[in-house]
């Protein structure tokens, strides 16, 4: 009886994650100092198709898709510095795109590029900001990138 158990325990234990899903990817977190604001960003993705763009802030452009392998890009671009966004959280990139993972998250890179075994991190990149007398491109990742569980894009 405990073998039973613990096969059963086992192969609960080892059940896949109830994959693919669907979320609202928000553009969240990005490290402003004093006076900056943010003229654009480029992530790469891994593992993530793009459903459809939910909104594209005024002024902006917004770029999602990827090829026929697991990779895309999701990139934002401001026209003029008057649309250029100023909060590390701004409300035009929340609900920006809708999403649908196949795999949990990959936070990092596995392996060396080129090497034998190599995962992607599901998202990377960059973001450039401007400031009173320069640009500057601070890392974007994962913990910038805010997924809420969804089937559609909000009404607006």
């Amino acid at each position: 009886m405990n073998v039973l158990f613990a096969l059963v325990l086992s192969a609960t234990a080892l059940a896949p994650v109830d994959h693919p899903k669907t979320y609202l990817a928000s553009i969240t977190d990005i490290p402003l100092k004093p006076g900056e604001r943010i003229e654009g960003f480029s992530i790469s993705t891994w593992g993530v198709t793009f459903t459809t763009v939910c909104q594209i802030p005024p002024g902006w452009t917004i770029k999602a898709g990827g090829s026929a392998t697991p990779e895309g890009v999701l990139e934002g671009e401001a026209s003029l510095g008057t649309t250029w966004l100023s909060e590390a959280s701004p409300k035009p990139l929340h609900n920006l795109v809708l999403v649908t993972l196949y795999e949990p998250v990959q936070r990092r890179d596995v392996g060396k590029e080129g090497g034998p075994v190599y995962i992607p991190a599901t998202f990377k990149g960059h973001a450039l900001l401007s400031g009173d007398d320069a640009e500057r491109k601070v890392r974007l990742n994962y913990a910038n990138v805010r997924l809420t569980p969804a089937n559609r894009c909000p009404v607006r």
